[in-house]
């Protein structure tokens, strides 16, 4: 019962009854005055975004459909109201009869439509656009929406058979006339994932189920809002029960996890573990995690050398200062040059030499010097001058146009692709047209030359309004027109302090998810380039705990590499990917990483204990020829690279295999005389002995003494035989998945 009615129910005086009485025929009016004449974008505009008929494989795409033009799932609503109402002599409308519009009879499949029927002829969608039309077609009071709230209320039904959970869907949102929220429920358009497990029970009342375990996400629109909400459907059993035993799983079994977790990071993971029920795998062996940990945090397998030295040390306090040892090696600031040359997008600078050299010595000093990860976004940002010696002002002459610039930039300190609202609004988060080409405006005053500077005057059109675009903050502020250099250079600096506001921490949060899916395999927001309103993180307090750990060291990596390093959740062992049934973005067993093609190559020679003046980690142009780094997959597109938070993909292409198998990459250092494996064999050593430090040099791990019976006995006797039987068991540990994947 409305608040107002319960009162005129429990009150006794007769001046309370009449003044309650009073204020409910008011209230009852404004309920009859909504129905009798609805508002374009709060009730007709909803409707048309429910059932489809604004989105981009319909009339929302950028040419429309039959010559009826919609603005991407109603996000231009004037623009809207004009095409139904106003277009072709308001043909779409009839006052005389207006079930008979053809804006309700084409969709109710009373008149042939190409998109066919899309709600029926007596449907209450039907019924509102035909008090719309009979009212007058009136605009009505605009959505100006503060909040849109969705929610899932879980029913008391478990089906005994599918484990089936359902939910029952509702929402609410509240304008800027309204203090008040209003249910919104039947004018939202509910989008589901049926391949992930969710389908729906009752579409008119609307009520899903979850037909698997796992995490699932729903997305709701209305009046130009649109929210995600997140779904966990317990796991029933143990996942891993049937996975422990498998042959490509030796040793692994699961083990529910601790209530005791030992850092924050394994608290924020065992929650969501908890609410879906699930085990986690167990940690790995000491050196497998010293392997893991070293490719991870300084791009190259541990040697040999390394191995024994861990092996010395306390096993309460090995792992922490090994961490500490990587963190300060030159090999991490090698590979941690490699990881930000590739997330920026590296490559040569418009066939300037001397502007490439300087780009690279740049990021190479300030890694090197250990400076803060927000100064170099600051200068990569704002910096001016001759690019040949002030490296950071590359960043700039990376994008050839201020709209390739805005793009740049918001892929790499938003971690946003931005380029979704060029030719209309973001359908899947809160970006608009004037915020693409106000970005871009704010950089259409540089001029990317040389001489990196300032020039004013710059435009772009906004392909919205065909006019200039005014410079404007993404989802924020307009900014002033830059008629002159200095209003170009101040609207950089608000551009710049607006990105790394430690209030509202945009550039942060990019870096926290990558360094977290660099460490393990996959990002807390997945894929790690996509940080988007519809797509949430898996652990969003563990993201923020992540965010803070960065602020508050001055934006250094190495520490949230290093708490990330030690904590129980990266040292969990994986399981065959082929027989994964679980959600990983639980992060119940470890990821898998394929290596990248420049430590793959690296690590072929560290094995073989080869000595070499240049790290194929160090070769951050990916444009320098390599045969067999593009061979394995080296991305020489950075732009347009796949998987940039780890570096490189798996290429499994029959020319990778044939390459592998007869290449010179890998058959060259095993038959190098350099390698370890003809030293041994030169200098007569046993095949125990060869097969023990092949293990420990390849594999990073010691053999199980039955492996090395049974090898040993495999072994020919007669000289040549046995070098020629010894290079094609290196060639197999070097081919085997272990040595590929981290």
């Amino acid at each position: 019962m409305h608040p107002i009615l319960r009162e005129i129910a429990k009150r006794k005086s007769f001046r309370t009854y009449l003044l309650s009485l009073a204020f409910g025929l008011v209230w009852l009016t404004g309920i009859f005055a909504q129905q009798s004449s609805p508002s374009f974008e709060l009730d007709v505009l909803p409707l048309l975004t429910k059932h489809g008929c604004n989105s981009g494989a319909c009339h929302g795409a950028v040419a429309g459909r039959g010559e009826f033009y919609l603005s991407l799932w109603g996000s231009d609503p004037k623009s809207d109201y004009r095409q139904i109402v106003d277009a072709y002599d308001s043909r779409r409308i009839l006052y005389n009869s207006p079930h008979e519009s053809l804006l309700i009879a084409k969709p109710s499949g009373r008149i042939a439509h190409e998109g066919q029927e899309r709600f029926e002829p007596d449907s209450s969608t039907a019924e509102t656009l035909a008090r719309w039309i009979q009212a007058g077609t009136p605009y009505g009071e605009p959505a100006e929406m503060t909040e849109f709230l969705i929610f899932a209320d879980p029913k008391d039904s478990l089906e005994s058979s599918s484990k089936a959970m359902e939910y029952r869907l509702r929402s609410s949102a509240k304008s800027t006339r309204s203090a008040n929220y209003f249910d919104v429920t039947q004018k939202t358009a509910w989008e589901i994932d049926p391949s992930s497990g969710m389908n729906w029970t009752d579409q008119n009342n609307p009520t899903i189920h979850l037909d698997r375990p796992g995490r699932h996400l729903l997305t709701a629109r209305f009046a130009g809002q649109v929210r995600t909400l997140v779904l966990i459907a317990p796991y029933a059993k143990d996942p891993f029960q049937h996975l422990a035993q498998h042959p490509s799983n030796p040793g692994l079994k699961s083990s529910i996890p601790s209530s005791a977790s030992q850092s924050q990071i394994d608290q924020h993971i065992g929650k969501m573990l908890e609410q879906a029920n699930l085990p986690t795998a167990q940690g790995v062996d000491e050196l497998a995690w010293l392997r893991r940990a070293s490719l991870d945090l300084m791009g190259r397998i541990p040697t040999i050398e390394e191995i024994r030295d861990f092996e010395k040390l306390d096993p309460n306090d090995r792992k922490a200062l090994s961490v500490d040892r990587m963190i300060q090696s030159e090999s991490f600031q090698e590979y941690w040059t490699y990881k930000l040359a590739r997330w920026l997008g590296f490559r040569p600078v418009a066939n300037e030499p001397q502007a490439t050299k300087a780009f690279e010595d740049y990021l190479r000093k300030r890694i090197s010097e250990r400076d803060s990860w927000r100064l170099i976004a600051r200068e990569l940002l704002v910096s001016t001058g001759d690019s040949h010696h002030i490296g950071q002002v590359n960043f700039a002459r990376l994008a050839v146009d201020p709209r390739a610039h805005a793009e740049l930039i918001s892929r790499v300190f938003l971690g946003a692709r931005l380029g979704c609202a060029n030719c209309h609004n973001h359908p899947l988060d809160r970006w608009t047209q004037d915020d693409y080409h106000g970005l871009a405006a704010i950089l259409s005053g540089i001029d990317r030359g040389r001489q990196v500077r300032h020039i004013g005057g710059g435009q772009v059109t906004n392909l919205r309004t065909k006019e200039p675009a005014t410079p404007k903050l993404p989802g924020g502020e307009f900014l002033a027109i830059q008629s002159d250099t200095q209003t170009s250079a101040e609207n950089i600096e608000r551009l710049c302090q607006w990105i790394l506001d430690d209030r509202d921490p945009k550039f942060a949060r990019v870096l926290a998810n990558r360094l977290w899916a660099t460490m393990m395999g996959r990002g807390l927001i997945d894929p790690s380039d996509d940080l988007r309103e519809t797509n949430p993180a898996s652990h969003p307090e563990l993201l923020d705990h992540l965010v803070r750990m960065l602020i508050d060291s001055d934006y250094q990596p190495a520490v949230v590499l290093k708490a990330i390093a030690l904590s129980d959740v990266y040292s969990r062992g994986s399981f065959a990917s082929q027989t994964m049934l679980i959600d990983q973005s639980f992060f119940a067993t470890h990821i898998d990483k394929p290596l990248g093609p420049e430590v793959l190559y690296d690590a072929i020679e560290d094995a073989m204990g080869i000595a070499k003046q240049t790290r194929a980690i160090r070769w951050i142009d990916p444009t320098l020829p390599n045969e067999s780094l593009d061979i394995l997959g080296r991305c020489g597109r950075p732009m347009a690279c796949q998987t940039p938070s780890l570096g490189g993909v798996q290429n499994t292409s029959l020319s990778v295999q044939l390459h592998w198998i007869n290449g010179p990459l890998l058959n060259r250092a095993i038959e190098s005389p350099e390698g370890f494996l003809r030293r041994e064999l030169e200098q007569g050593s046993t095949n125990q002995r060869i097969i023990e430090l092949g293990y420990l040099r390849i594999l990073s791990k010691h053999p199980d003494p039955e492996d090395v019976r049974r090898w040993i006995e495999k072994v020919p006797s007669d000289p040549q035989l046995r070098r020629a039987w010894f290079e094609d068991w290196a060639w197999s540990l070097f081919s085997s998945p272990y040595f590929h994947s981290n």
